[in-house]
C-alpha cells in the first residue's frame, strides 16, 4: 500500500491502482497521474449519482465521492483515457459534452488531444493510435463522452 501525504497528513492510503482509479479527494486525483477537472455545483443526488451543474451550465452525472447534498461545490475528475470522441465508441448512456479541438499530438502509440470543454482549455483526451481512430484537427467541433462511473465528484 502507498500513502499520499499533503502537509504531513495522510490523504489516502491504498494500493497504487486504487489511488489512481478511486481517488478519495481532489489532491490525490491531481497527485496521481493525469486528470481532467471541472468545477461545478451538486444539483441533486439520485440513483447513486451526483448531478453536477458545471460553471458553463452543462449538467453531468458523476459518482459522488465526498459530496452528499445539493448546493455543495465540487470538482469533478475524469482521467484522459476514460474519455472517447469516436462516435462509434461513445456508449449510449455516456455523459456527453461539446468540445473544440485545440491541439492534436501524435505520440506513437497514442494520440493526445487538448480540448476546450465547458470553459476548460486544458481538457486532455488520450486515445490509442489505431487505424480506425479518428484523427482530429485544431478547430474541429466534436462531441466527447464518458461513462458516469468514470467521473468522480470530489471536494472543491
Amino acid at each position: 500500500r502507498v500513502a499520499v501525504f499533503d502537509d504531513g497528513r495522510i490523504q489516502q492510503l491504498a494500493k497504487p491502482d486504487q489511488l489512481y482509479e478511486e481517488p478519495e479527494n481532489s489532491f490525490v486525483a491531481q497527485f496521481i497521474g493525469e486528470n481532467n477537472t471541472m468545477e461545478g455545483t451538486v444539483k441533486e443526488i439520485k440513483d447513486g449519482l451526483a448531478m453536477v451543474e458545471l460553471e458553463g451550465g452543462e449538467v453531468i452525472a458523476c459518482k459522488p465521492v465526498n459530496v452528499s447534498k445539493p448546493g455543495e461545490r465540487t470538482r469533478v475528475s475524469i482521467r484522459p483515457e476514460r474519455v472517447e470522441y469516436n462516435k462509434d465508441r461513445i456508449h449510449d448512456n455516456a455523459q456527453k459534452l461539446k468540445a473544440e479541438v485545440l491541439e492534436f499530438i501524435y505520440m506513437g502509440d497514442i494520440f493526445r488531444t487538448r480540448l476546450r470543454v465547458a470553459g476548460n482549455d486544458e481538457f486532455i483526451v488520450k486515445t490509442r493510435n489505431a487505424p480506425d481512430q479518428t484523427r482530429l484537427t485544431p478547430g474541429d467541433k466534436i462531441e466527447i463522452g464518458w461513462l458516469p462511473e468514470d467521473c468522480r465528484a470530489l471536494d472543491a
